[in-house]
C-alpha cells in the first residue's frame, strides 16, 4: 500500500468501529467484520500468506532454526520481489512477537551475508521490520483480521454449516484482491 493510502485506509477502519461496537450478537459482530473486509478490499495491493508444517519443520531442524523467523523471512522474500519489480521499497509493519528482535538480527544479517532460509538481499525492505501492538493499529488489526478468517477457511474449523457460510461470504468480500498463499513443508 503507498504510504498516501494509509491514512484513509486507518480512518475507514476507525469508522467502521466507531459506528458499530462490537455486541455480543453473532450478526452484529458478523456486519462489523464484513465492513472491515469491504475497506480492506479497496486498500489492499494483495494478501500474502506463509506458512510451514511445524511438524515437519520440527523434525527436519530440531532446535536449529526458529519457525517463526523463517517464516517471517520466506515472506519478507516474496515482499521484497513484489516491491523490486515495483520499484518501490517498504515498510513492514507487524504485530508483536516474541521473536521480534531475532526476526530483525537476522533481516539485518541477510543485509550483509547469506543467510538460511533467505535467497538474495532484501535491498527493498526499509530499515527493519517494525514489531506493534495491534491495539494501536488499525492497519494491524485489519491484517490480524484477514489472517484468522484465512486460518479459519484452511483449517475447516468450522463444522456448523451457518458459520462456515458466514466465513465464506466475509472472504469473498476480498474477492478482487490477489491471494498469494504458501504452506511449506520441509
Amino acid at each position: 500500500m503507498r504510504a498516501d493510502d494509509v491514512r484513509p485506509f486507518a480512518e475507514q477502519l476507525d469508522a467502521v468501529v466507531a459506528g458499530a461496537p462490537l455486541k455480543s450478537m453473532v450478526r452484529a459482530r458478523i456486519s462489523i467484520y464484513r465492513q472491515a473486509f469491504d475497506v480492506t478490499a479497496q486498500h489492499a495491493e494483495g494478501i500474502w500468506v506463509e506458512g510451514l508444517d511445524r511438524k515437519s519443520f520440527r523434525d527436519r531442524y530440531a532446535g536449529r532454526h526458529d519457525e517463526h523467523v523463517t517464516t517471517l523471512l520466506h515472506l519478507l522474500e516474496k515482499l521484497n520481489r513484489y516491491a523490486n519489480r515495483r520499484g518501490e521499497d517498504l515498510i513492514v509493519i507487524a504485530d508483536e512477537h516474541r521473536t521480534a528482535r531475532s526476526a530483525q538480527a537476522a533481516l539485518r544479517q541477510a543485509r550483509r551475508e547469506r543467510v538460511w532460509g533467505y535467497r538474495g538481499k532484501p535491498q527493498r525492505i526499509a530499515d527493519t521490520v517494525y514489531f506493534v501492538s495491534s491495539a494501536g493499529s488499525r492497519l494491524v488489526q485489519a491484517a490480524d483480521l484477514v489472517a484468522f478468517l484465512y486460518q479459519r477457511l484452511a483449517d475447516g474449523v468450522d463444522r456448523n454449516e451457518r458459520a462456515a457460510a458466514a466465513n465464506k461470504a466475509l472472504w469473498s468480500a476480498l474477492g478482487n484482491v490477489p491471494v498469494h498463499d504458501r504452506l511449506w513443508e520441509p
